[in-house]
């Protein structure tokens, strides 16, 4: 294949938008950036009950009936997915997530010899996870990451995680999230004590941690207020738990915040926080970085990759309220070391550009879809 040839280039998930998460929004902002680099990208995903299922695209977009079970029935969607590439398969067959997608795109390789491209989000090789918990669906997963030709990891972490499921060094990459960063200089620091935490309200992110490590906070910062966006099944606890602390006149709970509100939101905030119990390598971190704000975050997976302690923002451990709490009271009180960590972390999310990410998607997709076409 021509070193500038357009490639065709398939996705395969199991959770895309309207669903809005990490994984959803850098799937979709991939294949928009594939699009516009000249590559023919067609994007299988479900469909989502009782939501506007609309996507602003210019790549392809197939929507399938979501299996009613991830246990049975989940390579139910392959025959469609074989009619529909039939006489023009895709160079190249990216799925995101180890299962049940990478299940069924292992699949799709054994009958058509497509080059195939795994990327776990995390949660689903991690151990204690569902997947894991479950040990037929367990040994799926670890099938299918042994039928990829490459099996991509958003970090160390994850990679080492890897290598213990067996995947061979040969056939792991590491490439990480990317970030666009902001034209313009960050938004100077507010002067209001604001904090800003993000994610899917999910056991998982450890608001409940941060919840309690705020209630020591404003003992010493009365005035300081907290932000934390996302919406999941964990809300109702959470917007309960802050009124039992007595904090609940200084928590905002908004929900999702995409677009224009979410610089609005960053750069309303003194410092953000990532009080997650595991994290394979977080978008939103990266974004906080990005707009120039220190993070205090857990010394968990892609945390420890992204955050440089004492430089760009503060490690904590996990499950700890009052260490988190007296690292946030670090960056609410010296306004003048947190504004020197809000520039130390702009400098450290150059180092995960989002063109820089793409490219070197693209170049494994070429290098993969020109092995194949000499073999």
């Amino acid at each position: 294949m021509a070193e500038r040839s357009a490639m065709r280039i398939g996705f395969y998930t199991f959770s895309f938008l309207p669903i809005v998460g990490g994984a959803e929004i850098l799937l979709h902002g991939l294949a928009e950036s594939l699009t516009e680099r000249g590559h023919e990208v067609t994007l299988w995903a479900p469909t989502v009950r009782g939501k506007d299922n609309r996507v602003a695209a210019r790549y392809r977009l197939c929507r399938y009936a979501r299996p009613s079970s991830k246990r049975f029935g989940t390579r139910q969607t392959l025959p469609r997915l074989l009619l529909e590439t039939w006489g023009r398969r895709p160079h190249v067959l990216h799925c995101h997530g180890a299962y049940p997608a990478g299940f069924v795109g292992a699949a799709f390789k054994r009958l058509t010899g497509t080059p195939l491209v795994i990327r776990p989000h995390g949660s689903d090789i991690l151990p204690g996870e569902w997947i894991d918990r479950d040990p037929r669906l367990a040994e799926r997963m670890r099938r299918a990451l042994l039928t990829a030709d490459v099996v991509v990891a958003q970090g160390d972490s994850l990679a080492e995680r890897l290598r213990g499921l067996g995947v061979p060094a040969g056939r792991l990459r590491i490439i990480h999230n990317g970030v666009r960063l902001p034209g313009a200089e960050p938004d100077p620091l507010p002067h209001e004590p604001s904090l800003l935490a993000m994610g899917s309200l999910a056991p998982k992110k450890g608001f409940d941690v941060l919840l309690q490590a705020f209630r020591l906070v404003r003992q010493r910062v009365p005035e300081a207020r907290l932000t934390i966006a996302g919406d999941g099944p964990e809300g109702p606890r959470l917007v309960a738990l802050a009124s039992a602390l007595g904090i609940a006149d200084a928590v905002a709970f908004p929900g999702v915040v995409t677009g224009e509100a979410k610089p609005a939101l960053f750069a309303c905030a003194r410092a953000f926080v990532s009080s997650s119990r595991r994290e394979p390598f977080a978008n939103a971190n990266l974004e906080a970085m990005a707009a120039g704000r220190p993070i205090v975050a857990t010394r968990v997976g892609g945390n420890v990759e992204m955050v440089e302690d004492e430089v760009s923002g503060f490690l904590v451990e996990p499950e700890d309220p009052d260490g988190m709490a007296k690292a946030i009271l670090r960056l609410l009180e010296d306004r003048e070391r947190t504004a020197l960590m809000g520039r130390a972390a702009r400098q450290r999310a150059e180092a995960f550009s989002w063109d820089e990410m793409v490219s070197r998607y693209e170049a494994l997709y070429r290098e993969l879809a020109t092995a194949r076409g000499r073999g």
